[in-house]
């Protein structure tokens, strides 16, 4: 149980950790720093409320515990909330939908002390937790060829996370039946469990971005300003999407940077800061999605696959082939089956 009980003291101060971290992050998508932020703190709390329960501290009346089981409202909404954001990028309309409405039930339980609903609250809470879930991995594997980057790690997170939920559910169930698997220590930890496909999500985006102090930041000496960095990225782009430089083929950061007339320490700051990419990655997206628009374009059913990726900027056929399945999920010949008009 000592064990146990410090094992949540670590969870608890490592949670804490990271969604400070996450609360204060500049870089990356604000939306999902503050996603990320929210979890972890929501965890945090969990794990310090099953610390002292199995220590037998008490603090504040158990305002704690109060609020420690009103946070398992919001978890699942916001862990839904990051799913989608790929493609949705959901506003405050979307947001309020999907979290103002259990305000309600976790302030009826926070400030009321009513018996019949005390008792039937948990079923109700699983039963929206376990929707939302199911939400999540439904548009996730919909989603999933068309944003294989952004999916691949998301999806495992999503689903540890539901078998967890669902073995959780199976002891508590089983428990109210008289039989009894685990230790009250051991059931009251098992929700902390939960905090491990966060913490995946929270490590994974952490490391993405290069900016949490593991490897050395970049760009310290080019100190330009957010306006002038949004303004170099909105030239970069417009060079990509209206003149649709990617398609030249062997495109070098100086060949970009000559063509645009932007310094190339300025176009990769642009576009690490912005997007979280290096130059390479970024013209690698553009002539992707060319690709995969060609290939399901009728006009284009008299051109090989291979004729249609050297037209939009690749070199090597083996290449593109490894690219075009590691990004996509599909073969080029798989995705044009599937997806032709």
């Amino acid at each position: 149980m000592e064990f146990i009980s410090i094992l949540n003291l670590i969870i608890a101060v490592q949670a804490l950790f990271l969604s400070v971290h996450f609360f204060f992050k500049n870089k990356g998508e604000r939306l999902l720093n503050r996603i990320l932020s929210f979890l972890c703190l929501a965890f945090a709390i969990i794990a310090f409320n099953t610390y002292q329960n199995l220590k037998g501290i008490v603090i504040g009346n158990s305002i704690i515990q109060d609020i420690s089981n009103n946070m398992m409202w919001f978890i699942a909404p916001s862990l839904y909330l990051y799913t989608i954001y790929k493609d949705k990028s959901p506003d405050r309309k979307i947001i309020a939908l999907n979290l103002l409405p259990f305000v309600i039930p976790a302030s009826i339980d926070l400030l009321f002390n009513w018996y019949w609903f005390s008792q039937n609250v948990a079923i109700i809470g699983f039963i929206q937790m376990c929707a939302y879930l199911f939400l999540s991995i439904r548009y996730v594997i919909s989603n999933y060829t068309k944003s294989n980057e952004f999916y691949h790690w998301i999806l495992p997170s999503v689903i540890v996370f539901t078998v967890l939920v669902l073995v959780n559910i199976g002891f508590i169930l089983l428990r109210i039946n008289g039989i009894e698997l685990l230790s009250n220590p051991a059931q009251q930890s098992f929700t902390s469990l939960l905090v491990i496909p966060i913490f995946f999500l929270a490590y994974k985006e952490m490391n993405s971005t290069n900016d949490f102090g593991i490897s050395p930041k970049k760009y310290q000496t080019t100190h330009l300003s957010e306006e002038h960095v949004k303004g170099y990225l909105e030239r970069i782009e417009n060079a990509m999407k209206e003149e649709q430089l990617f398609l030249i083929k062997q495109l070098t950061l100086r060949k970009f940077s000559q063509q645009i007339n932007i310094q190339p320490k300025y176009i990769s700051q642009a576009i690490n800061q912005q997007k979280g990419l290096g130059f390479s990655e970024y013209v690698l997206q553009f002539r992707l999605e060319k690709v995969k628009a060609e290939l399901v374009d009728s006009k284009n059913k008299h051109l090989t696959i291979f004729g249609i990726a050297q037209d939009c900027g690749f070199n090597s056929n083996s290449r593109f082939s490894h690219l075009f399945k590691k990004h996509t999920g599909l073969t080029a010949k798989q995705f044009q089956q599937k997806y032709s008009k």
